[in-house]
């Protein structure tokens, strides 16, 4: 068994997903949540808050593989710049725990989940849900893109 994490990174709120992967389709569930930050507080606090918020989660989970989806360039420069900063913060706190990232497309996620990369985020959302048999609804957005991004690492070999 191993265990994986998926990020999804933002300056807002940075998802996070941990999954059990046995073998073939066989997964389960640790955990999943959100970072979120403040916006009033200034840019330097809220990317320290993600970098210590990952770095924390990474020395008490122990996974053994993390993930992330690879950035895609947003039409607003400066939300795509905000979500460069935050993935970079994440970056940092992956490397001084002493792991490298597996790095994900948003089409390669919604492939390996979905068997469509071309599916729409409720559609990944639901088939998380399935894959882990998670009854409720996943609030966050954010935490089940995580744990799309988690569980890619035992579908896609990389």
């Amino acid at each position: 068994m191993q265990r994986f994490l998926g990020i999804d990174p933002g300056l807002n709120n940075t998802g996070w997903g941990i999954v059990e992967y046995k073998s073939g389709n066989n997964y389960s569930l640790i955990d999943y949540g959100i970072f979120k930050t403040k916006p009033s507080d200034s840019l330097e606090i809220r990317l320290n808050f993600i970098f210590d918020s990952i770095f924390n989660l990474i020395r008490l989970k122990k996974p053994d593989r993390i993930s992330m989806e690879r950035v895609f360039v947003n039409v607003n420069p400066a939300s795509s710049e905000k979500l460069i900063m935050a993935r970079t913060a994440s970056f940092l706190a992956v490397a001084k725990s002493g792991y490298s990232i597996v790095e994900f497309s948003p089409n390669e996620i919604k492939k390996a989940i979905t068997n469509n990369g071309r599916s729409s985020k409720d559609i990944v959302k639901s088939k998380v849900q399935q894959i882990l048999n998670i009854k409720e609804r996943i609030k966050k957005s954010d935490a089940a893109d995580a744990l799309a991004i988690a569980i890619c690492i035992g579908l896609v070999k990389k």
